[in-house]
């Protein structure tokens, strides 16, 4: 396993730039760099399940505390909550599920 510092491109005019995700836009807004340099190496599919899962049970929190004439919306908010549950399942399974996935995490001796 091979633990690297996170890269950012710098080249401006760089026409094959790489798709940014919404975990770059947290990563670029960090205050400390060391609180993502310097932690305990996570695959990004695992970080994507996490963030999908909280925001899942968020949503359907905040249902559940919406008064009961507003129906439409209740529903509305527990099946998208409901879909991220879905979606994070797939990203903490997709990595034992899909074989002949490259290890994200390296580390030579």
């Amino acid at each position: 396993m091979n633990i690297q510092k996170i890269q950012t491109p710098i080249f401006k005019n760089n026409p094959n730039k790489p798709k940014r995700e919404f975990i770059d836009i947290i990563v670029d807004n960090v205050k400390n760099p060391r609180d993502v340099q310097d932690c305990v190496a996570v695959p990004r599919g695992i970080f994507k399940a996490y963030i999908y899962l909280m925001a899942g049970s968020g949503l359907i929190s905040i249902s559940n505390f919406l008064p009961a004439k507003w129906k439409g919306i209740k529903t509305s908010l527990n099946v998208l909550g409901a879909a991220l549950g879905i979606v994070s399942a797939v990203y903490f399974a997709k990595p034992f599920a899909v074989k002949g996935l490259s290890t994200t995490v390296k580390k030579d001796s």
